[in-house]
């Protein structure tokens, strides 16, 4: 017999910045729900488009930002996955002596997949 969660689960992903002091930059990436899925573990891709840089302030193009994956089950999150971000120069040069104005195309976004951090909170299944 397999059990199945009686709601679905709810995703989203964040692109988050470390720097600003408030959310007003952060940029949700997409959400979807999911399910029903058995109890258990369970795998999926999800996938979303970059975020739009015209909504990025210059000043923080380039440096340390977070994608966030948070999910919640009957809207009580549970898990928060976050995966840093370092957005640099694809040359020694650029990164070097970065131009006053940011050269978009020449930017390399570096998700740190291998070193995820993981926050769980305990909810009522």
């Amino acid at each position: 017999m397999v059990l199945l969660l009686r709601t679905f689960l709810f995703y989203y992903q964040v692109y988050a910045f470390l720097t600003v002091p408030s959310d007003e930059h952060d940029q949700e990436l997409d959400s979807l729900l999911v399910g029903p899925i058995p109890v258990g573990v369970n795998k999926f891709i999800f996938e979303a488009d970059p975020p739009d840089t015209s909504r990025i302030p210059d000043a923080e193009i380039l440096g340390v930002t977070v994608i966030l994956l948070t999910c919640a089950y009957d809207s009580r999150e549970f898990v928060r996955v976050g995966y840093y971000v370092n957005n640099e120069y694809d040359s020694d040069e650029l990164n070097a002596d970065p131009p006053p104005k940011p050269i978009l195309e020449r930017v390399r976004r570096n998700v740190l997949a291998e070193k995820p951090r993981v926050t769980r909170f305990a909810i009522k299944w």
